[in-house]
């Protein structure tokens, strides 16, 4: 039976600080247009009833890397659980922009995406999903050089 020093939670700082600032990027609206109502984020297509939910996956993977990312520290497995959470992740998330930048409507301008007016959400997602990675590499090489 492992001791009870190995179940206590042993975070990975940054792991756990880009995993977060991902779950944040990705609630939050990440571009909108002056004087139209709407916007696009993750979390417009959740809702059951008109976007299926699908986009819940990517909650679902960040969920993941969150709590592994609370054992990364001391385990080798769980910073593993949580950098492939993190891929997966940033796997859907890109599925959603991509959904995202499908419904704009087609312009004349060849440079209309430059236009739009970006919020903070967008930039966040990727800064928090770089972040996880980077935790999660870093987490898994220092776990197998201290078992070494």
């Amino acid at each position: 039976m492992e001791s009870e020093e190995s179940l206590r939670p042993a975070p990975d700082a940054a792991l756990l600080a880009g995993a977060l600032i991902a779950v944040a990027g990705y609630l939050l609206p990440w571009f909108n247009q002056e004087g139209y109502a709407w916007s696009y984020s993750g979390w417009s297509y959740a809702s059951l009833s008109t976007g299926g939910g699908w986009t819940l996956l990517t909650l679902g993977f960040l969920a993941v890397a969150v709590v592994a990312s609370l054992w990364a520290g001391r385990s080798v497995a769980a910073a593993m659980w949580a950098l492939g959470a993190t891929v997966g992740a940033g796997f859907f998330a890109l599925v959603v922009v991509a959904a995202s930048f499908s419904n704009i409507e087609e312009q004349g301008s060849t440079n209309y995406l430059s236009s739009l007016p970006f919020n903070a959400g967008l930039p966040l997602l990727a800064a928090g999903l770089g972040l996880a990675l980077a935790g999660g590499c870093r987490a898994i090489v220092a776990g197998v050089l201290r078992r070494g």
